[in-house]
């Protein structure tokens, strides 16, 4: 399979753990069951992946970060961002989980990680929406093909 076409099915396989893990909240806050923190786990190792695929660019911009054209440093920031936020986002939630037995604690753990959340997806819908060109010709060619 091309490149381009694995790292499209493998970005709309993120955007669905993204969409089954911010749907699954409700789940989880009324019933208690695992759903949530499961896609979290999932949603985690699928961006850690989607990282090592991009290893080489992310490298390669990080050691140039102040050559690059301001769209690539933008990218670049935004990018840095989006990984810290998953990274602290996704570690409050299994902390505020842990943390079930100390209810007060877990309440403001369980609220960071939701502002967190928030800040998360509105970085995702950025990111996407700089990377809309890119999305919509890879789909149009898939439909093609």
């Amino acid at each position: 399979m091309a490149k381009n076409k694995r790292l499209f099915w493998i970005d709309m396989a993120l955007l669905a753990l993204l969409a089954a893990t911010f749907l699954s909240i409700t789940v989880e806050v009324f019933t208690h069951s695992f759903i949530h923190v499961i896609f979290g786990l999932l949603l985690s190792g699928s961006a850690l992946f989607h990282i090592i695929l991009h290893w080489n660019w992310i490298k390669s911009a990080v050691w140039r970060i102040n050559d690059l054209p301001d769209q690539a440093r933008s990218n670049a920031w935004l990018n840095l961002a989006l990984f810290g936020g998953y990274i602290v986002c996704g570690s409050m939630g299994l902390i505020a989980r842990l943390m079930l037995i100390i209810p007060p604690l877990h309440v403001l753990l369980g609220w960071f990680h939701a502002v967190l959340a928030i800040l998360v997806v509105t970085l995702q819908i950025v990111h996407i929406i700089r990377h809309w060109k890119w999305i919509t010709a890879m789909a149009g060619k898939l439909v093609v093909a």
